[in-house]
């Protein structure tokens, strides 16, 4: 019974380090030609509907930009969404027909829009993991 306990507390103190440890970030750096501005809002808006709806919680997508006034080149744009784990990150990309219809259509089937922001001159993603408990 005693190394029962022993193993259910040491099981239970590591659960929130091991959780935190799965926290993971999606980023996309890009640009955004003024022209198609207004069409990937309105593509980057209904993702996030579509999302809200599946349970997934409000403005799952966040869409930063760099102040006109400063001096950046490239990727003036910064979109991020937050995981909690693989899982997480796997269950808000598969299987939301709504949304796999929306991104096919935002990848070219019916614009090219989603084709630019693919190329490697105009975008940049990275999948990143915690490495701090901090």
């Amino acid at each position: 019974m005693k190394s029962f306990l022993t193993i259910s507390a040491i099981v239970l103190l590591a659960l929130p380090v091991i959780a935190q440890n799965q926290e993971r970030l999606s980023i996309h750096y890009m640009d955004i030609k003024p022209q198609e501005y207004q069409e990937f809002l309105e593509y980057h808006h209904k993702k996030n509907e579509i999302l809200e709806n599946a349970g997934y919680g409000k403005n799952f997508y966040k869409l930063y930009k760099v102040r006109d006034s400063d001096k950046i080149e490239k990727y003036k744009y910064f979109l991020i969404s937050n995981y909690t784990s693989d899982n997480h990150y796997e269950m808000t990309h598969r299987n939301i027909k709504e949304l796999d219809s929306l991104n096919n259509k935002f990848r070219g089937k019916y614009s090219d829009l989603g084709t630019k922001f693919k190329m490697d001159y105009n975008h940049l993603y990275r999948r990143v993991y915690r490495v701090g408990n901090d």
